[in-house]
């Protein structure tokens, strides 16, 4: 059997596989198992649903992350690179719960007015497991895309460690075309049009069941046969902006409205800003021989985890703090951070 991988499991209740990783180095030791099954045009609950975590493939890539670390001259190496990893991984999933509760609501209310699931409703995630493993076909996956946007610009303020995340590989250059998706995520990060646009690229690939909703597939292989991969990668976010977003609305005036400015904005899906639940309170489900080392490190037995964990990464990675500014590294004033033990 082939074991499906990627951020969306679809595997049946209880099978615990060795990994069914993500597609991605950063994120190869996480995924997610959405909060419903959709069988036969109904939903029921999948009791190994939350974000899943393989602990010997963990240890793994932290202990990989910790040479590098090491090299360095970063102290206590071990552990700051076992909580970058598992915090990079942890938040990325935690994005795939925002939207599957959308999504979930949104077929919640399908439910309640016409009593069934259309034939779509299932077939967003069939989708995802066909293209996610193939370089190329996978970059209109964009879901992966916002959840390292999300990383980013978390409010909880990881997105400070956006240069430790690149420098130890876990977040993908941006022109890393083989990453595919997963390396899309700077402009959606910083580009507030950009991140609304996805998200309602990706809310047409979970109604309509399709990888290319908006049709630009056929326009990025051209560009791809004409100026090879790297040029049509660096069009995606481009094509589905414009798709989304068009400047001119004289056919299309109905998708948008003016706010006070006078700026166009689009109605749109609405985004994926938060969860049904809290970040603590999605199941964690680790598996492998290193279980017990992950639980008691992240686990709500440990009183540093997260507030304290957090902090104890900016620590190690922050040189200089904006003068005469606040120093709380949960507060609302951004620090400069760079890269420097």
């Amino acid at each position: 059997m082939r074991i499906p991988r990627g951020g969306l499991s679809i595997l049946a209740d209880s099978d615990q596989p060795e990994s069914v990783g993500e597609n991605d180095p950063g994120v190869r030791c996480f995924w997610y198992r959405p909060m419903m099954r959709i069988e036969g045009g109904r939903m029921r609950p999948d009791t190994d649903w939350g974000i899943h975590v393989e602990s010997d493939c963990l240890a793994e890539m932290a202990a990989r992350v910790a040479g590098q670390m090491e090299q360095d001259g970063v102290v206590n190496a071990s552990d700051i690179a076992l909580d970058l990893c598992f915090l990079f991984g942890f938040d990325h999933e935690y994005f795939h719960h925002c939207v599957d509760s959308a999504w979930t609501g949104h077929l919640q209310r399908l439910i309640e007015t016409q009593g069934t699931l259309p034939s779509e409703a299932g077939q967003y995630r069939e989708m995802y497991m066909d293209r996610i493993d193939d370089v190329v076909d996978n970059w209109l996956l964009v879901e992966e895309t916002l959840a390292n946007a999300h990383v980013v610009r978390d409010p909880t303020r990881l997105g400070g460690l956006r240069e430790a995340f690149l420098r130890y590989g876990l977040l993908p250059d941006p022109d890393e075309w083989k990453r595919g998706p997963y390396a899309l995520w700077d402009r959606a990060a910083f580009d507030s049009r950009a991140f609304t646009a996805l998200s309602h690229h990706v809310w047409m690939q979970y109604l309509k069941g399709e990888a290319d909703p908006c049709g630009i597939w056929p326009e990025i292989e051209k560009i791809c046969h004409e100026g090879g991969n790297e040029s049509g990668f660096a069009e995606i976010v481009n094509r589905i902006v414009d798709a989304v977003d068009p400047t001119n609305l004289e056919d299309d005036a109905h998708s948008h409205v003016l706010d006070r400015a006078g700026v166009s904005v689009p109605i749109s899906f609405g985004g994926f800003q938060q969860g049904l639940l809290r970040r603590l309170s999605v199941p964690l489900r680790v598996h492998g021989s290193q279980s017990g080392m992950i639980r008691a490190r992240f686990g709500k037995d440990n009183p540093d985890w997260p507030y304290g964990i957090i902090e104890g990464l900016y620590m190690h990675f922050r040189i200089a703090e904006v003068g005469g500014e606040s120093d709380d590294p949960f507060g609302d004033d951004d620090d400069d951070f760079e890269l420097t033990p």
